[in-house]
């Protein structure tokens, strides 16, 4: 029977159905990267539910020979054999067709022109290439017609001549993942061995495997161009590169002369290029994951301890920026426990401060303190200025989300203070420490801001003329960090993101408390009031999404769902409940329950408000939103939970408002 591939939305349906999860575009690219093919649709589905609790993102772990095996009980893998077998039996023509096969085997993607080029070029790689080698243009396109005619292959057919070659083909040949990671298998168990040759004998090259991957990573390297100032785009042949120089036995030579010196442009304070200026998270992560022989636990025995290490960090960091937190902890945690043993103190500083980091945004706030301390006192041992300064942020920061504002404030100033000392020219901190301590300086004023909107200032004992005085310090703290982000030090996408969070977050707090008798959406701010906070607000949330980094999106969401609340556009498409819902999904998914206090704290008070023309119901929400008073108690459960007592005072305006409890 001829089984057509399966439409978009019939395959997104199917791994529904399956119980996988994630977001619409997610399930969009994996039925695309499998051409809708149903039964690799049915064996990732299946595998990704048993395995790994449905979660899309984990894909790149799964091995469709394992899943088979686990799920089809090698169902899929006969099929192929049993056309590896035909073509063993078809004489010279079938052993061209099977060759080809095997070659398209070495890749994870489409195979282009230039790559195949350097394969067929002589010397011929024993147990590879030598029915393919010296054969005529026209011999080559019966070979593909062969393939294609069998639904084996893809062919893209806008001829072009390889440079420096008398070859002419295709300009790409794919194949199906199944297929591909088939003859992988084949290759790697055989060592590029090949039945049936000319010669009627088995020929067995271990090392041609090796040898063919060994040949793509050194052509790939020398004929990449990347320039400057590479693209994404740009730099591909670049991490594909390192995919073949790991499978070459070539680990040590790819991580430091493709994927630092090149990908990553080192990884100083000018480096990491692809992360934080194109915000390549996942192309990154794909990158790492050649260098693992268990992702994310076991890194290849080939490289150094101090490189295993490294990767191990950097596998963490990328899997935290994609959203997979629980995920990053293993490496993060097993990275600190050898730099520990090893004595390298500056970088047991560097992972302890991100576990910290990312402890805190899993609602492990208490952890997240102890692990900061930890890493002041290994930053302290390094002797190191920079590394001393920005790990007393981190705890700084640790502390004021568990409510020790006082403490906290001490330690950003001190912070600040070594900063100063070392770089009097720009003497503020800046970067993501210098965010947090303005998310600390802000602190009243969002609450305070609040409690005008819900018109229980009077209850708070704030004074809004010092408040206004510390937002306008606060805006331009952070105007002077971002000129100095885009202007001097050329810091990446994150931090001038960040920047424009901070700008948009003071102007907004200012315009509320300058402009206080709001007291529906319709009566919101004048034009002229949201001007400042929209467009930094509006900045905010695009560069974070350029950024890659999924854990702070929230944080910007977040701030833009209050101002279209207060703009009157609290539903719709562009509106406060689309904001709220996208949030929620990311926080979610990502168990980060900090956002997820903070999402149902805002849920309630910007749509709880007991008042009857400001209590607006909101029909339709991708999520089931209860009540405002199931918020509430959901807010107040993780903010215990968690220990997130920076959340407290806010916690107990909302009761008072929204449950009229009269709180000490």
């Amino acid at each position: 029977m001829k089984l057509l591939r399966l439409s978009r939305e019939a395959g997104v349906h199917l791994l529904k159905t399956f119980g996988v999860k994630g977001a619409t575009q997610e399930y969009q690219a994996l039925v695309e990267d499998v051409k809708g093919h149903a039964l690799t649709l049915t064996l990732l589905g299946t595998y990704l539910r048993d395995a790994h609790a449905g979660d899309i993102r984990r894909r790149d772990l799964v091995k469709l020979a394992e899943a088979n095996d686990e799920e089809q009980g090698g169902h899929a893998f006969r099929v192929i054999a049993a056309y590896e077998r035909q073509f063993e039996s078809e004489g010279d023509k079938g052993q061209r067709a099977l060759a080809m096969l095997r070659l398209l085997g070495l890749f994870d993607r489409p195979a282009t022109a230039d790559c195949l080029g350097a394969l067929l070029h002589p010397p011929t790689i024993a147990g590879l290439t030598q029915p393919l080698i010296g054969l005529s243009e026209a011999q080559r396109n019966l070979v593909f017609t062969r393939l294609e005619d069998a639904k084996l292959i893809t062919v893209n057919r806008d001829a072009s001549s390889i440079p420096h070659s008398t070859l002419r083909i295709p300009h790409s040949i794919d194949a199906h993942p199944l297929l591909r990671e088939y003859f992988a298998k084949r290759l790697k168990e055989e060592g590029g061995m090949m039945k049936g040759s000319k010669d009627s004998s088995f020929i067995t090259q271990p090392s041609s495997f090796q040898l063919a991957h060994r040949r793509l990573y050194e052509h790939l390297c020398a004929t990449t161009k990347e320039g400057d100032q590479p693209t994404l785009e740009d730099l591909q042949p670049l991490y594909q590169a390192v995919a073949h120089g790991c499978q070459a036995g070539l680990q040590q030579e790819a991580r430091v002369k493709v994927y630092r010196d090149r990908i990553l442009r080192g990884t100083g304070s000018d480096g990491f290029y692809s992360t934080s200026k194109l915000g390549a998270f996942g192309s990154d992560l794909g990158a790492v994951a050649c260098f693992f022989e268990q992702p994310w636990s076991r890194v290849s025995t080939a490289l150094t301890e101090a490189d295993q290490v490294w990767l191990l960090a950097v596998a963490a960091f990328n899997l935290r920026a994609l959203g997979r937190l629980t995920e990053s902890l293993e490496p993060m945690r097993a990275g600190l426990e050898m730099r520990i043993k090893q004595g390298v103190w500056k970088s047991a500083a560097i992972i302890a401060s991100n576990l910290s980091e990312l402890e805190l945004t899993l609602g492990e706030v208490a952890g997240a303190v102890g692990d900061a301390s930890q890493s002041v006192t290994y930053a302290d041992r390094s002797g190191d200025a920079f590394i001393r300064k920005t790990r007393r942020a981190r705890v700084a920061d640790a502390l004021h989300q568990a409510g020790r504002r006082a403490e906290a404030e001490k330690l950003f100033r001190e912070a600040e203070e070594i900063h100063a000392k070392n770089d009097p020219t720009n003497p503020l901190l800046y970067t993501v420490s210098g965010f947090q301590y303005c998310d600390l300086l802000l602190a009243p004023c969002e609450r305070a801001a609040f409690a005008i909107a819900d018109s229980s200032i009077a209850d708070c004992g704030l004074r809004i003329a010092d408040l206004l005085v510390a937002c306008r310090a606060v805006s331009h703290r952070a105007a002077q960090t971002l000129d100095w982000s885009v202007n001097i030090f050329n810091f990446g996408l994150l931090t001038v993101a960040l920047d424009h969070l901070t700008l948009g977050r003071a102007a907004l707090y200012q315009a509320i408390m300058e402009h206080s008798a709001i007291h529906t959406p319709q009566s919101a701010l004048d034009e002229s009031a949201l001007h400042t906070p929209q467009s930094a607000i509006e900045s905010a949330v695009t560069g974070l999404r350029r950024a890659g980094t999924t854990h702070h999106i929230p944080r910007g969401l977040l701030t833009r769902a209050w101002f279209r609340f207060l703009s009157g556009v609290p539903t719709g498409q562009d509106s406060a409940q689309v904001d709220l819902d996208e949030a929620w999904e990311i926080a979610a998914r990502g168990s980060m329950k900090l956002h997820m206090a903070d999402i149902h704290l805002y849920r309630a008070r910007l749509f709880g408000l007991r008042n009857s023309d400001r209590g607006l119901r909101i029909e339709g929400a991708k999520y089931p939103w209860e009540s405002p008073a199931a918020d509430l108690a959901a807010a107040e459960k993780l903010i215990h939970e968690c220990g997130y007592h920076h959340r407290d005072e806010e916690l107990a305006d909302a009761k008072r408002v929204i449950l009229g409890q009269k709180l000490p």
